[in-house]
């Protein structure tokens, strides 16, 4: 029989005489002392296991309350602008009542627009949304849409010389562009 165990001698191994815990009672202890800290083991990953999904469990609940709240959150976000805003238009109705039955239309049907419009800016204004300058200034894509050229050489060429409809910033965003008229040169036609 030839193998790794070629080269060992006889003189070479040691023999050791059995101790105490070689003997069976001690066998069945030692197996007895691995079996409870086996079930110690089994019951600590368990209750690790338990933890771990409860823990996941409320991590779920917890996203779940977070987008819903945050969907309530949307769907309410501008009530305070709506309540704002109805006030502006009860004073509308009153103005169009009022209008009806006078009979200097023109003057107090353009009195009560006046008021009504000015109470709606406010109210806009609450809420960091309002009107920009145009008219005079240069022009400015991230601020205008241009609408039409005016052929003027009143003004430097490129400068906003109309407004057709008023820009807003929501804060300090561009909220809508102001749709303006663009000033343009005109043009030299070669003397004759």
């Amino acid at each position: 029989m030839s193998g790794e165990f070629d080269d060992v001698h006889d003189e070479d191994v040691e023999v050791v005489p059995p101790d105490d815990e070689g003997t069976p009672a001690a066998d069945s202890e030692a197996l007895m002392r691995l079996q409870q800290a086996l079930e110690q083991k089994t019951r600590d990953a368990n209750e690790a296991n338990d933890k771990y999904l409860r823990t996941a469990a409320d991590f779920e609940n917890y996203r779940k309350r977070v987008q819903r709240d945050l969907a309530e959150f949307r769907k309410y976000a501008n009530e305070q602008l709506a309540l704002e805003i109805l006030p502006v238009v009860d004073h509308l109705a009153l103005a169009l009542k009022h209008s009806r039955e006078t009979s200097d239309t023109a003057q107090g049907l353009q009195q009560g627009v006046e008021l009504v419009y000015k109470q709606l800016r406010d109210a806009l204004e609450k809420f960091g949304i309002k009107s920009f300058e145009a008219e005079g200034q240069p022009f400015d894509p991230a601020r205008h849409d241009a609408m039409m050229q005016v052929v003027t050489d009143e003004v430097p060429e490129n400068t906003v010389v109309q407004v057709i409809q008023e820009g807003y910033l929501y804060n300090d965003k561009v909220l809508r562009h102001a749709k303006v008229g663009v000033s343009k040169k005109p043009e030299m036609l070669p003397d004759e």
